[in-house]
């Protein structure tokens, strides 16, 4: 997928940008990254546009993932796994997303999208972090999954007991 653009006034792309943001929410200090684009700054009450200052701007999408940002930032902070956590789980234990995504009980492609939309329930991210912290309940999770053949099941155990 390309970078995304959009048009400046002068009709000339302009690449959306991202920057660390700090915020207080809920009583938590959180970190995450914001996405915006660069716009003139508009004099709300005259509407004169001073070509001298540009300031951030945000579309509608980058609105809603900003949001969704700063929830799973809040969601870390109070003990779910981190998108990259769980990739980086994955990645050491070669297990795919939706493998994992049906031993703990979510549809096939829950951890997916945790990974690339970030975490969208607490309850969901502290189960996740459990397990990825204690093999011995994944293990567990894995020997009493429906959707895995007996074969498959000792593989993974024997891959999470290896490393």
């Amino acid at each position: 997928m390309g970078e995304k653009k959009v048009l400046t006034r002068e009709n000339l792309p302009t690449k959306e940008l991202q920057q660390s943001i700090e915020k207080n929410f809920k009583g938590l200090t959180l970190n995450y990254n914001e996405a915006y684009y660069l716009d003139y700054e508009v004099d709300e009450d005259t509407g004169i546009i001073n070509k001298k200052n540009q300031v951030p701007h945000y579309t509608k999408e980058q609105t809603i993932r900003n949001m969704k940002a700063l929830k799973s930032a809040y969601l870390i902070a109070n003990g779910a796994a981190a998108p990259i956590e769980i990739i980086t789980f994955r990645k050491k234990y070669h297990i795919a997303a939706s493998t994992l995504s049906l031993i703990l009980g979510f549809s096939k492609n829950t951890i997916s999208n945790i990974e690339n939309e970030g975490v969208t329930s607490l309850p969901s991210g502290r189960l996740i972090k459990v397990c990825l912290n204690d093999k011995k309940i994944l293990s567990q999770y894995i020997q009493t999954s429906f959707f895995l053949d007996s074969n498959k099941k000792n593989e993974l155990v024997e891959r999470l007991s290896s490393l």
